[in-house]
C-alpha cells in the first residue's frame, strides 16, 4: 500500500491527514456549524492540539482556521431562516 502511495507522491499517513484537514475545512465553512469552536471542530477530526491544527491549516490554505472561517462569513453571510 505505502507504493501506491509513494508512486503519487504521498504517504499514507499525508493522505489520510490531507483528508482530515478538508473535513476541517469544510465544517469551518459550513454555517450551520458556527457555533463549535474551531478547536472542538478540529478534534472531531482526529487533531489533539489545536496549535498543531491551527498551523497545518495555514500551511495548507493560507490563512488560520479563525481568519478563513471569518472571511467565507463576509463574503457569504448565514441566511436568516425564514417562517413558514
Amino acid at each position: 500500500m505505502q507504493r501506491l502511495f509513494a508512486g503519487e507522491g504521498h504517504t499514507i499517513r499525508g493522505w489520510i491527514q490531507q483528508r482530515r484537514l478538508e473535513r476541517c475545512r469544510r465544517a469551518l465553512a459550513d454555517s450551520l456549524m458556527d457555533s463549535l469552536p474551531i478547536s472542538l471542530i478540529a478534534a472531531r477530526w482526529g487533531f489533539a492540539s489545536e496549535a498543531h491544527f491551527s498551523r497545518l491549516f495555514r500551511k495548507t490554505y493560507g490563512a488560520p482556521p479563525v481568519s478563513y472561517r471569518r472571511h467565507l462569513r463576509n463574503i457569504h453571510p448565514p441566511q436568516a431562516q425564514k417562517p413558514e
